[in-house]
């Protein structure tokens, strides 16, 4: 299967970030002056980015705190499909400049991570670590979920409609078929997708999300 694009991924950002941050987490729209809580414009915009995704990812895996140094070593193998020990200098420092110098900080300034740009060192804070995150990573040649459930709607609503008119050979066929045809459809595809959702968690073992689907 062909990795899936950034923009394929970006694209559906914003309609698939599921998040259990509890009280941490308030709507965008609130204007309750509460500053120091994390809205839910910052969870998409902090997921936006491809190399704030995988230090998250990192930072869950480990649950501790860490060295930038080191965190920036396992993005950079991410981000260029090798072992840390195969990078080169260049690699490792193009990726540790970016996270020191502007991402911690701006996952720090939004409550994300504890931040100590002195001692080199990051930790998730206690709401994102507690979190479950889920991304919903679309290969260019699928579709997202919630689109595919809108089709999947249209379609059993055109069946209820053909057999209620008795259109042809659906004069035939039962109510209770129709309903039966109808939670089987939705049934399966719950199932299909709660068994994805629990391959595509930040955190889990392995590499992040959108690799793990490549």
């Amino acid at each position: 299967m062909a990795s899936p694009s950034p923009s394929s991924i970006l694209s559906t950002l914003r309609s698939s970030v599921r998040t259990s941050l509890g009280l941490s987490l308030s709507s965008g729209s609130e204007g309750d002056g509460g500053g120091d809580r994390l809205t839910q414009d910052d969870v998409y915009d902090i997921l936006s980015n491809k190399r704030r995704r995988y230090a998250i990812h990192y930072l869950k895996q480990v649950d501790d705190r860490v060295a930038v140094r080191d965190l920036a070593e396992q993005v950079a193998a991410w981000e260029n499909d090798k072992p840390i020990d195969d990078l080169t200098s260049q690699e490792r420092k193009r990726v540790y400049i970016s996270l020191y110098q502007g991402h911690l900080s701006s996952m720090d300034d939004r409550g994300l991570v504890d931040y100590d740009e002195d001692r080199g060192t990051v930790v998730l804070c206690d709401a994102v670590r507690n979190a479950d995150v889920y991304l919903e990573v679309v290969d260019p040649r699928d579709i997202p979920w919630g689109q595919f459930y809108l089709g999947l709607s249209a379609a059993n609503a055109l069946l209820i409609g053909l057999t209620w008119l008795e259109v042809g050979l659906f004069a035939e066929v039962g109510a209770l078929t129709i309903a039966v045809v109808v939670l089987t459809t939705f049934a399966i595809s719950a199932i299909v997708q709660t068994l994805r959702d629990g391959r595509i968690r930040l955190g889990d073992e392995g590499p992040p999300p959108e690799l793990r689907s490549a």
